[in-house]
């Protein structure tokens, strides 16, 4: 028996150390480090360029954060960050040396292949951002229906014509406009569709309420990585201390960033650009994090099966002259470490095998007495069984949907037959699936995730959820976590709260809205101005727009009519105002328009547009056509000069002169000022 377990431990060795010596960590615990010898004074900051793919935004949050919070400096660097330039490429910008690092999209393995010396250093984007957004038309509910459409493509969309070449549809197919890199081409109807962000446009659109439609290409089974951090070979040849301390300082900046977005929101509004709104930034900051997936994967983490992928779909599409190795493109984080450590390893485990042949003595002496308690354990497991079939009678008989996931990986591991119903599966498909597919805001599991792991439940958390055929319906949740088949799970009740939400969001919607026009009411437009004003870097002009002798049309037509005729007046308002402008229904036939950032003679110059339009327009109301006119006053304040009511005051001041010069005109009044 001794000889037995000798040479069977002996040859368990072997096969260990041979293991061993393929698959040991990058590092060893006993491995010698260097020491670093203390400097004495600090280093001067190397000075490195970060070329961005766009301008400044929330897209590159990270790296704002990282140079906010001292992690580049930490690291010994001095990190500018450029906006491209116009008609630029950041690739381009990199190979030329006029940066050493930079932001680019998935057709850097294009450039790989067709020779370039790029190196892919971190995926922040799991998913591509890069969409196709339409306005929404009768005849235009389909990627096909594209063709023959004017569309705007940006030069570098690679991704989006590999999309639309997957569809079967050719750049010639399409009536192709020169891009204009703003939704406004898209509002204006001078396009039809046009390349975009999902990050980014849908906010213009939604905040003038343009019905738009978007194309994903993930939807066509293109699903690429979205920005990607990228430097050269050289700059991994000549300085691999300097590009390994950059990215660490980068990644940890996007931790920081996805961790504190409002912060950054502000630091990137008042430090690198005002372009966009705090309202903008939050929405882009939210689109981004559900395309990073911080949750799900480690920040920058690229898979070279993926990249390989998308390789051989552009390939297949036709880009590029041929498929080649992406050898050295994907930029090695931890390089293989000198093996010499590993065969004196394998040695002292060869020293050791004596004593663990004794071991295996001791072992077998313990085999009996094991056996005896397997026994006594599958007598227990036989009782524990029959009082799992008890409670499992109860929750299958529960009027409530009920889930149980595990907790870390999220899998579902059981649904009762409610669930089953609300979720519209059955219950032995849903099972190994993952419950944060069923999250339309993945960060909400991260909130019940955290609130769990801080005091072990959640209770009437209401969150969006899908069901399998992608609808959505509000639920309330209460969890808590429990040893489900020696695991740790999280157990939830769900319950459908869709049409309290739906009841709430009209609530809401009424407050802000007038119900005849669909405008802002007297009451939010006075709110939002109010804010305007507060964050006003420049004069702030404002329209008192007032439909002439209404009354005569109510009169002559009817109360019905001239409802009509307001909502036609609203929907020509609407047509001249910009995305960045304020709308609102006052009152009766009076309109209110307000201008940030205009002056006074450009107020007043859309103000006569405006009036012009209007008395051109003929407004047909059955089978009658009504010409009507208005009267405009204009009046314009510096910042923080006066509050909204004050200017209102200028405003309607002016429109008492114009309606006394004989209607149908613009008055302006000179620049309010703040009273002493």
């Amino acid at each position: 028996m001794l000889k037995y377990c000798f040479v069977l431990f002996l040859s368990c060795a072997i096969a260990f150390g041979v293991a061993a010596t393929l698959s040991l960590p990058l590092s060893l615990p006993w491995s010698p480090q260097p020491t670093l010898a203390k400097s004495p004074s600090p280093s001067p900051l190397e000075t490195v360029t970060l070329q961005l793919k766009w301008r400044h935004q929330f897209q590159f949050a990270g790296y704002y954060a990282a140079k906010a919070q001292g992690y580049y400096e930490q690291a010994g660097l001095d990190v500018q960050m450029r906006e491209i330039p116009e008609n630029g490429s950041p690739v381009e910008a990199v190979l030329k040396g006029e940066a050493e690092f930079g932001v680019a999209g998935s057709d850097l393995v294009l450039l790989r292949n067709q020779g370039h010396p790029v190196v892919a250093l971190a995926a922040i984007y799991q998913h591509s951002p890069s969409v196709i957004i339409a306005r929404r038309q009768p005849n235009l509910d389909h990627i096909h229906d594209l063709v023959e459409k004017r569309v705007m493509i940006e030069d570098h969309a690679a991704e989006l014509i590999a999309y639309l070449k997957s569809e079967g549809i050719a750049l010639d197919q399409l009536i192709q406009v020169p891009h204009s890199f703003t939704p406004l081409s898209l509002i204006n109807r001078r396009v039809d569709a046009m390349s975009g962000s999902s990050t980014d446009e849908p906010f213009f659109l939604n905040q003038v309420n343009i019905p738009h439609i978007i194309f994903n290409p993930r939807v066509g089974g293109i699903d690429f990585y979205g920005d990607t951090l990228f430097t050269t070979e050289a700059q991994i040849k000549r300085y691999p201390q300097r590009v390994k301390a950059f990215l660490n300082a980068s990644l940890k900046g996007w931790e920081y960033a996805l961790e504190h977005p409002e912060e950054i929101i502000e630091l990137i509004y008042t430090e690198y650009s005002p372009r966009h709104s705090r309202a903008h930034l939050r929405y882009e900051a939210e689109a981004s994090k559900r395309l990073i997936l911080s949750d799900v994967v480690e920040i920058g983490y690229m898979n070279p099966g993926r990249w390989h992928y998308i390789l051989k779909v552009y390939h297949d599409l036709g880009f590029g002259k041929g498929y080649s190795s992406l050898a050295g493109f994907i930029y090695e984080r931890y390089p293989q470490p000198n093996l010499t450590w590993v065969y004196l390893v394998f040695i002292t485990i060869l020293s050791i095998l004596g004593f663990v042949s004794w071991i295996a003595l001791r072992f077998y002496q313990l085999n009996n007495r094991i056996r005896q308690e397997v026994n006594e354990r599958m007598e227990t497991e036989r009782s524990l069984r029959a009082l799992e079939k008890r409670y499992r009678f109860l929750v299958e008989s529960s009027p409530f949907p009920i889930v149980i996931s595990e907790f870390e990986t999220g899998k579902i591991c059981y649904i009762n037959p409610k669930a089953a119903q609300t979720f519209k599966v059955k219950p032995n498909r849903a099972i190994g699936h993952l419950t944060q597919n069923f999250y339309v805001y993945p960060e909400d599991r991260n909130c019940i995730l955290k609130s769990l792991k801080k005091q072990g439940f959640i209770q009437d958390f209401e969150t969006k959820l899908f069901d399998s055929k992608r609808k959505f319906f509000w639920a309330n949740i209460s969890g808590t976590l429990i040893n489900f088949d020696g695991n740790l799970c999280l157990f939830i009740t769900l319950i459908d709260i869709t049409q309290r939400k739906q009841l709430e969001e009209q609530l809401s919607r009424l407050a802000m809205t007038d119900e005849l026009t669909g405008l802002y009411n007297r009451r939010y437009f006075f709110q939002r101005g109010r804010e305007e004003l507060n964050n006003a870097v420049d004069d702030v002009s404002l329209l008192v727009i007032d439909i002439d002798f209404f009354k005569k049309v109510n009169d002559t037509f009817g109360h019905d009519v001239g409802d009509l005729v307001l909502q036609s007046v609203a929907e020509l308002l609407k047509s001249q105002a910009t995305p960045y402008d304020l709308l609102g229904r006052l009152g009766g036939e009076e309109f209110a328009l307000l201008l940030p950032h205009t002056r006074l003679q450009e107020a007043t110059y859309r103000a006569k547009n405006i009036c012009e339009i209007i008395a051109q327009e003929k407004i047909s109301v059955h089978c009658n056509s009504i010409q009507i006119t208005v009267s405009i006053g204009v009046a314009t304040t510096s910042p923080h000069d006066l509050d909204i009511r004050k200017l209102f005051k200028g405003a309607d001041l002016a429109l008492y002169e114009a309606k006394n010069s004989g209607r149908n005109c613009v008055v302006q009044l000179s620049r309010v000022e703040s009273p002493d």
